[in-house]
């Protein structure tokens, strides 16, 4: 679904959101407009004045706040902060990556990406200033409106989930980023990306244990307090079958970070094409990390090649 004002769903006197491929949230205030997330391009930024403008006509964008810096949900933050007096809000971590675009590449690739990377978008293509640094806490946006910001890594470095609250009607709206995903998104990519499966699991437990009216994942439906329960168990059974999906495989033998992406991709009946061999690649790498650190797996390095295996009692490296 386009972004556009016909699209725009509005959830509490103050709050709303659109729909789309990354879900755009929006608050509107005494001194303007909140924008949560921007899409991933320039045209998502263009679309998002041009809706406020018909929506809000005598509110102009104050600030736009990012879970996190991938480009699918900052896509259309250099639009709108060059078309309008929009500041950039979001935490340290998330702000240092907005800024420094390149770094990017090499968290995906483990290094400076190559053309087919880039023009497939692993690389922003502006920098974006931040003005803002967003920590845990609750912040006062006017009489009627208070903003929790809520800590939720694993997915990435300092995501944030920002929480809502109308005093004038006592409805609250919780915009999760990518701390979860709605279960069509699981179906479609299976193992979604992620830095720690663990701390992602922490981020699930903040989600449950947060009272909203209602939750946005970026990538999802609208939820209510039953419904996000049921998304939030459906994401964290994915981690723990995708970890035991690599325990399975290491039960075989000792095997190269490849031989396992390949496995797990043949078991899931995948045929990967460069973007998901990078993604899934990168998350398995994160899993691998995790369950090592958990002393679940183990390596070995010989003939040159670096393996991975299940851990035994006198498991050495």
């Amino acid at each position: 679904m386009s972004i556009s004002p016909s699209s725009f769903i509005k959830l509490t006197r103050h709050m709303g959101y659109f729909p789309h491929r990354t879900n755009v949230g929006l608050v509107e205030s005494e001194d303007g407009l909140y924008i949560i997330d921007t899409g991933d391009c320039e045209l998502d930024g263009k679309d998002i004045i041009e809706s406020c403008m018909v929506l809000f006509p005598e509110k102009k964008i104050k600030a736009i706040l990012n879970t996190h810096s991938h480009l699918d949900h900052s896509g259309g933050n250099f639009y709108i902060t060059n078309h309008t007096d929009a500041q950039t809000w979001t935490s340290a971590k998330e702000a240092a990556i907005l800024s420094n675009p390149d770094f990017m590449s090499v968290f995906y690739w483990g290094a400076i990406c190559f053309g087919d990377l880039r023009d497939q978008g692993f690389v922003p293509h502006n920098a974006n200033t931040v003005q803002k640094i967003l920590e845990e806490g609750t912040l006062q946006i006017d009489r009627d409106i208070t903003l929790k910001c809520i800590s939720l890594p694993g997915h990435y470095f300092g995501q944030l989930g920002y929480l809502f609250y109308d005093k004038s009607d006592g409805k609250s709206t919780f915009f999760l980023g990518d701390s979860c995903f709605g279960s069509q998104m699981l179906k479609k990519y299976w193992i979604p990306y992620m830095l720690d499966p663990e701390k992602f699991r922490e981020s699930i437990l903040k989600i449950e244990n947060n009272e909203a009216d209602f939750y946005i994942p970026s990538h999802g439906e609208m939820c209510d307090k039953k419904r996000i329960l049921a998304i939030t168990e459906l994401n964290t059974l994915v981690t723990l079958e995708t970890e035991s999906l690599l325990i399975n495989i290491l039960k075989k033998g000792p095997a190269t970070h490849e031989t396992i992406l390949k496995e797990a991709a043949d078991f899931a009946g995948l045929k990967l094409k460069l973007s998901q061999f990078v993604l899934i690649g990168t998350t398995l790498r994160s899993y691998l990390s995790s369950l090592a650190d958990r002393d679940m797996v183990s390596y070995i390095v010989e003939n040159n090649e670096m393996k991975w295996c299940l851990k035994t009692p006198d498991s050495s490296n």
